[in-house]
Protein backbone atom coordinates (compact mmCIF):
# COMPACT_ATOMS: atom_id res chain seq x y z
CA UNK A 1 0.00 0.00 0.00
CA UNK A 2 1.29 3.83 -0.78
CA UNK A 3 1.07 6.62 1.54
CA UNK A 4 -1.01 8.01 -0.61
CA UNK A 5 -3.48 5.20 -0.65
CA UNK A 6 -3.04 5.10 3.43
CA UNK A 7 -3.63 8.68 3.51
CA UNK A 8 -6.69 8.57 1.81
CA UNK A 9 -8.32 5.48 3.90
CA UNK A 10 -7.16 7.51 7.12
CA UNK A 11 -9.00 10.30 5.77
CA UNK A 12 -11.71 8.33 5.11
CA UNK A 13 -12.49 6.22 8.34
CA UNK A 14 -11.15 8.88 10.52
CA UNK A 15 -8.05 7.00 11.82
CA UNK A 16 -5.25 9.11 13.15
CA UNK A 17 -2.53 6.08 13.96
CA UNK A 18 -1.86 2.54 12.44
CA UNK A 19 -0.46 -0.57 14.55
CA UNK A 20 2.89 -1.35 13.58
CA UNK A 21 3.38 -5.17 13.69
CA UNK A 22 6.44 -7.13 13.47
CA UNK A 23 6.20 -11.21 13.37
CA UNK A 24 2.71 -11.20 14.30
CA UNK A 25 3.59 -8.61 17.50
CA UNK A 26 2.43 -5.14 18.15
CA UNK A 27 5.57 -3.05 18.52
CA UNK A 28 4.40 0.68 18.15
CA UNK A 29 1.82 2.83 17.25
CA UNK A 30 2.65 4.89 14.01
CA UNK A 31 1.19 7.83 11.84
CA UNK A 32 2.01 9.40 9.08
CA UNK A 33 3.48 12.59 10.50
CA UNK A 34 6.77 10.64 11.34
CA UNK A 35 7.75 9.16 7.65
CA UNK A 36 10.42 11.33 5.86
CA UNK A 37 8.66 13.50 3.13
CA UNK A 38 5.47 13.13 4.58
CA UNK A 39 4.37 16.55 5.84
CA UNK A 40 2.04 17.60 4.16
CA UNK A 41 0.27 14.38 3.72
CA UNK A 42 0.02 13.98 7.07
CA UNK A 43 -1.35 17.01 7.77
CA UNK A 44 -3.82 16.85 4.84
CA UNK A 45 -5.14 13.81 6.24
CA UNK A 46 -5.34 15.64 10.39
CA UNK A 47 -7.33 17.92 8.73
CA UNK A 48 -10.24 15.34 7.48
CA UNK A 49 -9.80 13.79 10.75
CA UNK A 50 -12.10 15.53 13.33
Amino acid sequence: MSLDDASRIMSEQQIRRLPVVENQKLVALGDLAVQPNSDQKAGNALTNIS
